[in-house]
């Protein structure tokens, strides 16, 4: 599945949309997303915990010291930008972030070693071309599918 994000309010509106199927998820895969710098990939993360309960705790930038930031909501984010671990073998166990209950959103998930990689995950690619984004979407596996169904059935 591709969409066409041509104004930041499009941006939002997927965000919206990944907000109401977390909120319905028992179980959520991870989602990685690729993409150059200024694609747009922050902002989504920014808009989608903005709109999760709790997101008045949360100041979302990107976490690109830290590598990752972890927000209160419902769900809770983790919130990972691997942008500066490009070729320096940087790991992670990101089935032990899912267990604890955390949707985990990579920026710059092309950098995530495939070991580091969880079983299920949805894959956001990110392009610019002028002034829209192209998001590519692919699911991993069932759940990863099915998680997509609700967040592209449902407006996004």
């Amino acid at each position: 599945m591709i969409l066409t994000l041509e104004t930041p309010a499009a941006t939002a509106a997927m965000a919206r949309a990944f907000a109401r199927a977390a909120a319905a998820a028992d179980v959520l895969p991870a989602v990685l997303m690729n993409g150059q710098l200024g694609a747009g990939k922050t902002t989504f993360v920014r808009a989608l915990v903005e709109l999760l309960p709790g997101s008045e705790n949360a100041e979302v930038g990107s976490p690109s010291f830290n590598l990752v930031n972890l927000y209160p909501t419902m769900p809770p984010v983790a919130h990972f930008d691997l942008y500066r671990t490009a070729g320096q073998g940087f790991s992670a166990d990101l089935e032990e972030v899912l267990e604890s209950g955390a949707f985990c959103l990579v920026e710059w998930a092309e950098f995530l070693p495939e070991a580091s990689r969880p079983e299920s995950f949805v894959t956001m690619d990110w392009d610019v071309k002028d002034d829209a984004r192209t998001v590519r979407f692919t699911a991993s596996d069932d759940q990863a599918r099915l998680f997509l169904e609700r967040v592209l059935g449902g407006g996004a």
